[in-house]
């Protein structure tokens, strides 16, 4: 179904020709079905891809990057409520403003065209800076996880600690899979965590410092989800290495946008930044301030523009 406008609630996928396209095609047609939300398949044309397009020598319009991504999820999952638009402008601006209505949205971290534009930062305004919706990310050689694998959280002390926790709780549950939630440190002069100054004390006191202190955050969101077996690693080193470990054979790793310590600073932290370029498996990124999108049983119609 062509649609101008993204459905309220859905997964919204970003489209070009790339191959890390492809891959968060095939998340977003997963998500979508196993969640039961509707899915929207945007490709954005902005000057540059109509330059391309007719330079082809197929000389085939853009919009067969839509066709054949339609085609495939016909043949993955027929009865898949899909609905896709291609709207002309800045590419940054039009997925962000399709994501006000969407729960998620899926992009691969390279490509081509407006993906690459929206994530990599060569348009002015980039799509992590202008929506407050979690952004899943796919590289074309990310792994296929397996149906039991375990859904992993990177958390630091943030503002963001309690929704990065809770998208965590929330995949895990809906999965029916184990929660892994991982937190590296490191020790400087000036690291002072829940009151306790860090810099002098023997490393066996800190870690277990650490590890009471993550297992005391965790516990309070623990138990609003009964149904999900949940274990806590504390683990001295760089979150970015830490991270990249843990995330091997998992089906999500779900990391904040900014932060206290490693994920601090820029619109994507360094620490998110290098999950994006490296993790092992899908990368679940959360802006903190977004307000999670209710969708009554009957509200299909509903949609917001795009």
């Amino acid at each position: 179904m062509n649609a101008t406008t993204v459905p309220l609630g859905a997964v919204l996928v970003g489209l070009d020709e790339s191959a890390e396209s492809a891959r968060a095609l095939s998340w977003a047609a997963t998500e979508a079905r196993r969640r039961r939300w509707p899915l929207h398949l945007m490709h954005v044309v902005n000057d540059e891809a109509w330059v391309y397009s007719i330079s082809d020598t197929t000389r085939q319009p853009m919009r067969r990057v839509v066709r054949d991504a339609l085609v495939m999820i016909s043949d993955w999952h027929p009865d898949l409520e899909v609905s896709w638009s291609q709207p002309a402008g800045d590419p940054a601006v039009r997925l962000a403003a399709g994501a006000r209505a969407a729960r998620v949205v899926a992009v691969g971290s390279h490509g081509r065209g407006a993906v690459r534009d929206a994530l990599l930062g060569s348009v002015k305004t980039h799509l992590f800076a202008q929506t407050r919706c979690p952004v899943t990310v796919l590289r074309a050689d990310t792994p296929i996880p397996r149906p039991d694998a375990p859904v992993v959280v990177g958390v630091d002390y943030g503002k963001s600690l309690t929704e990065v926790l809770e998208a965590g709780f929330e995949q895990a549950a809906s999965r029916h899979v184990d929660l892994v939630v991982v937190h590296s440190w490191q020790v400087d002069a000036s690291t002072i965590v829940d009151g306790l100054e860090l810099q002098g004390l023997p490393i066996e006191e800190v870690q277990e410092h650490q590890a009471a202190l993550l297992r005391r955050t965790v516990a309070a969101l623990a138990r609003s989800h009964p149904g999900v077996e949940v274990s806590t690693h504390a683990v001295h080193g760089g979150a970015a290495e830490v991270l990249n470990h843990y995330s091997t054979g998992a089906a999500l790793l779900v990391v904040g946008s900014r932060g206290h310590g490693g994920i601090s600073g820029a619109v994507l932290g360094s620490v998110s930044q290098s999950a994006v370029r490296s993790a092992n498996c899908p990368v679940l990124v959360i802006r903190g301030g977004r307000t999670a999108i209710a969708v009554a049983p009957d509200a299909k119609a509903a949609s917001a523009h795009s």
